[in-house]
C-alpha cells in the first residue's frame, strides 16, 4: 500500500456512479474491474463448506454507492477461492432462527438506520453471535440499529456492544491519513506486509462502547503523521485520547467479530489489497483463520 494506491482511490470513487445501473447493478466494466483484482487464493483453508449472509439494508437512509461493490467483489471472492458462498439480502426475515442457522457468519454490509424493530429477530442475531457465529461490520455499520432520522438515537444498545462501538463522525470523505498498523503480526493484517500506509477515503472517529479494553484494534490513524484540525477545533468529532481505530477484532461469547471503516468507497471494493484484507477478515470471523481478539489494554 503506497501514495499509488492512495491516489487510486480517489480517481476510481470520482467514476464510481457511472457504474453502476437501476437499483445498484453494476455495469460489466465495474464488475470486470473488480474481476481483475479479487484475491486468487484464501489465507486458510475452509475446515468444510461455509456460507455468508451478507446484509445491506437501509432505514432513513439512502445507502453508500459501495454497497454493490462489496457485495459483488464478496460473493466473487468466495467462489473464486472456494472459500465460501455467499447470500445477499436485505429482507429482515432472513434474521429467522431457522433460516440464519444455515450460515457460518453475518456481514453487515454499510447498514444504517434502525434496519428492524422485531424482538425476536434481534434475539436470533444475537444467539447467533454467541453461540459462535461471525459478524463482519463495514464502515457505515457503527449506525446499524440506531434511529438514524432522529440524528443516530440508539435502538439497541447491545449491537453496538457486540460490534464494538458506535458513532460515525468523520471529517472529509476524502481524508488522507497514514495508517498504522497495532497489531502488525495479526493474520488480518498480512496482506499489507508489516508496514503502515498512507490512504485517503472517509474515516469514521467512533465513540462509547469503544474502548481497547473490550477491543483488538488492528490498525488506526497515526497521529504523529497525518495532518489533523487544530485540537479543539472539531468538537464531536476529535477524541480526547487521540485514539481512532479504523479495524479491530473481538469475542462476543463464542462468536468473533470483526470491523472495518474502510468502505465508504467504491474504490475500496476494487483494492486488491483491502479485498485481500477482507476475504482474511470473513475467513476469521467464521473460524476458518486463527488470531487473537484479545483486547489491547489486556
Amino acid at each position: 500500500m503506497n501514495r499509488c494506491i492512495a491516489w487510486l482511490c480517489v480517481v476510481a470513487c470520482a467514476t464510481a456512479a457511472a457504474a453502476q445501473g437501476p437499483r445498484g447493478e453494476l455495469s460489466p466494466d465495474a464488475k470486470a474491474k473488480i474481476e481483475a483484482v479479487l484475491p486468487a487464493k484464501a489465507p486458510a483453508a475452509a475446515e468444510k463448506p461455509r456460507k455468508l449472509l451478507i446484509y445491506d439494508g437501509n432505514v432513513d437512509y439512502g445507502g453508500h454507492g459501495s454497497i454493490p461493490y462489496a457485495n459483488y467483489a464478496f460473493m466473487r471472492m468466495g467462489e473464486k477461492t472456494g472459500a465460501f458462498t455467499a447470500e445477499v439480502s436485505r429482507d429482515p426475515p432472513v434474521f429467522q432462527k431457522d433460516h440464519l442457522s444455515q450460515f457460518d457468519a453475518v456481514c453487515f454490509n454499510n447498514t444504517v438506520g434502525n434496519l428492524f424493530t422485531d424482538p425476536g429477530l434481534r434475539q436470533n442475531l444475537l444467539d447467533f453471535v454467541l453461540s459462535g457465529g461471525g459478524l463482519l461490520g463495514i464502515h457505515g455499520t457503527t449506525a446499524a440499529f440506531t434511529d438514524f432520522r432522529h440524528g443516530g438515537r440508539e435502538t439497541w444498545p447491545e449491537f453496538g456492544r457486540m460490534l464494538g462501538a458506535r458513532g460515525t463522525a468523520h471529517l472529509a470523505p476524502d481524508e488522507r491519513v497514514f495508517i498504522k498498523l497495532d497489531s502488525p503480526d495479526h493474520p488480518l493484517n498480512r496482506p499489507f506486509g508489516g508496514k503502515g500506509f498512507e490512504y485517503v477515503g472517509e474515516f469514521f472517529r467512533v465513540r462509547d462502547p469503544y474502548s481497547r479494553d473490550r477491543v483488538h484494534v488492528l490498525f488506526s490513524i497515526d497521529t504523529a503523521k497525518t495532518e489533523l484540525p487544530p485540537k479543539g477545533s472539531k468538537p464531536g468529532i476529535e477524541r480526547e485520547d487521540d485514539d481512532y481505530a479504523l479495524a479491530w477484532t473481538r469475542s462476543h461469547g463464542r462468536g468473533r467479530v470483526v470491523y472495518s471503516t474502510i468502505g465508504h468507497h467504491p474504490a475500496d471494493f476494487m483494492n486488491p489489497t483491502i479485498l485481500q484484507f477482507y476475504l482474511g477478515a470473513i475467513q476469521f470471523v467464521m473460524g476458518d483463520l486463527d488470531g487473537t481478539t484479545t483486547p489491547g489494554n489486556r
